[in-house]
């Protein structure tokens, strides 16, 4: 006669295998080693802290703000013809002037 076996840990053992193989392929997928980690961990520090020290303080910018004054704004030239209004067409070529002809 045959081996007896207990299906209930057949089952169970069978589980283990199916987890333990999904975690070598979790592992092997999404996994990094201690010193993989801690390299990436230093190079970001080492980048932001680089970054950091290329920024302007808050000192600086107000220093900076009370040398350069504000831009004034620019008048718009004067226009010799009569106003525009915006209900104008913007079709209309105006071919004779009252200021005489254009010289080239």
């Amino acid at each position: 006669m045959g081996d007896l076996v207990n299906l209930r840990q057949v089952r169970k053992n069978k589980q283990r295998d199916q987890k333990a193989k999904k975690a070598d392929q979790n592992r092997a997928l999404h996994g990094r080693t201690r010193h993989e980690r801690t390299l990436v961990d230093a190079e970001r520090k080492q980048a932001e802290k680089r970054l950091e020290g290329h920024q302007r303080s808050t000192d600086d910018a107000e220093t900076r703000s009370a040398e350069i004054p504000p831009e004034t704004p620019k008048a718009e030239p004067k226009s010799k013809g009569p106003a525009k209004s915006d209900k104008d067409e913007s079709n209309v070529v105006v071919m004779f002037s009252s200021d005489g002809p254009e010289k080239p």
